[in-house]
């Protein structure tokens, strides 16, 4: 009856947000606004492994499953005069044939609320305001925080439903090519079954993301952000400093992209006793395009793991970054606790088409912390936690229409079958195996 209720509540609401589209649009100059559409379909396979454990015996979710996921979002532009703009907008994303049930998302971050990162359907989508002259700008609602190469802040939307969405406002100051953006804001929870204006947020952040473009060939993104959040059943309250920063240098086809991140801050525990964090990452990304057609790199990453020899919590924890971009395509890793190697090769034989390929070799800094879903970490010795392949085809048939095609095979290394031979609950050694094929379509109309 519950969820029935939950259910009927999201309807409401997206009615009452169709019904207030509608309500504007003839109120709308219509040569200044813009309908948009956009549905993307994805069928994916894995083997051996799902979004929460690894191996052929998972503690939940199937170690063979086969899904659909779709996502649709429909909104409107308006370009009010020569600086204000709006947009407001729906999602709904869904999964039709997955191992999971919601309850298997219950967050204990977010004090037991479901979190389900690929099904969050009849949604409030972007929904904002914005300003912009030519010295400031601004956007205050419903909205992605992406910055850089989105390795510190991105959408992480190849999720379904996104991993970051934020309800927040942002400032810009600029001055030619650079900028600094002051930010504060929450990040949205996905529950399939609450609207999310109806509930409490996730994380609370504010902070500063500075652009600055030093030379033609060099450029700084300084950094400093905090992550803050009071309502979690695995702690009581955890109040976290982040800073660093990108550096980038491009030229004559080379381009060296390095970014570091220190963690500092407190957190209290279920016990109230107080652990300082200090936490490191960083990344350096080095690539040289031969032509127009090929691009050849290597990749590394670290984040540091909780030593359980001293006092302080050194996991760093992800920031508010994206995973498969970075860490192998198969989501095995995340950005903690975690050293990635890692050779690319990207090959673009016409302009409509783009071949990626990928070989990682994955350690942890410290094999007996988390990884996945096994929290107390890995019973082994080796820090080797395996090796990664991946290839990915795009072909963008037109302006609104493109198509993927993925493969990828992780390959288990010491560590996992190390922690098989101790008997480990919940985990194997095979080999496991993803695939997807993807449909985005993509449509805008002036009104």
């Amino acid at each position: 009856m519950k969820v029935n209720l939950l259910a009927n509540t999201k309807g409401v609401w997206f009615s009452g947000l169709v019904a207030g589209q509608l309500l504007l649009v003839p109120s709308l100059s219509y040569a200044n606004s813009e309908l948009f559409f956009e549905i993307r379909e994805r069928a994916e396979q894995q083997e051996n492994l799902n979004d929460k454990f690894y191996g052929a015996n998972p503690k939940v979710g199937e170690s063979s499953d086969s899904y659909l996921l779709s996502r649709i979002r429909i909104g409107l532009n308006h370009q009010f005069d020569d600086h204000w703009s709006g947009r407001v907008s729906l999602q709904d994303s869904r999964v039709f044939g997955w191992g999971f049930a919601d309850a298997d998302w219950s967050s204990a971050e977010f004090g037991g609320l479901v979190n389900d990162p690929q099904q969050d359907p009849l949604e409030l989508g972007d929904t904002w305001l914005h300003y912009q002259d030519e010295f400031w700008e601004t956007k205050i609602g419903r909205q992605s925080i992406a910055y850089g190469d989105q390795r510190v802040f991105g959408p992480g939307a190849w999720k379904n439903s996104g991993k970051w969405i934020w309800d927040a406002a942002k400032l810009r100051i600029k001055q030619d090519q650079n900028w600094l953006e002051a930010f504060y804001g929450k990040t949205k929870i996905h529950d399939p079954d609450e609207f999310s204006l109806t509930h409490r947020h996730g994380f609370t952040g504010s902070g500063l993301y500075g652009h600055y473009k030093l030379t033609p060939a060099w450029l700084i993104e300084p950094m400093v952000f905090t992550k803050f959040n009071d309502d979690s059943l695995s702690y009581q309250e955890k109040d976290q400093l982040n800073y660093g920063a990108r550096v980038v240098y491009k030229d004559y086809g080379f381009k060296v992209d390095a970014t570091a991140l220190k963690q500092v801050g407190e957190l209290t525990d279920n016990r109230g006793q107080n652990l300082d964090m200090d936490a490191y990452a960083y990344s350096l990304d080095a690539t040289y395009r031969f032509s127009p057609q090929w691009m050849l790199g290597f990749t590394h990453a670290f984040a540091s793991g909780d030593d359980k020899s001293t006092a302080a919590n050194e996991r760093f924890d992800g920031a508010y970054g994206a995973a498969a971009k970075y860490y192998g395509q198969m989501n095995v890793m995340a950005w903690s606790n975690l050293a990635d190697y890692a050779l690319i090769a990207n090959y673009r034989p016409h302009r409509d088409w783009q071949i990626e390929a990928e070989y990682h070799q994955f350690y942890a800094d410290q094999i007996d912390d988390a990884w996945k879903a096994y929290k107390s970490g890995l019973n082994a010795q080796s820090q080797h936690y395996g090796n990664e392949i991946d290839l990915i085809a795009s072909y963008r048939y037109s302006k609104q229409l493109d198509l993927k095609l993925g493969l990828g095979v992780f390959m288990p290394g010491d560590a996992i079958k190390q922690a098989v031979d101790n008997a480990q609950a919940n985990l194997t050694d095979d080999t496991a195996y993803s695939a997807f094929f993807q449909v985005q379509y993509k449509f805008k109309q002036g009104l």
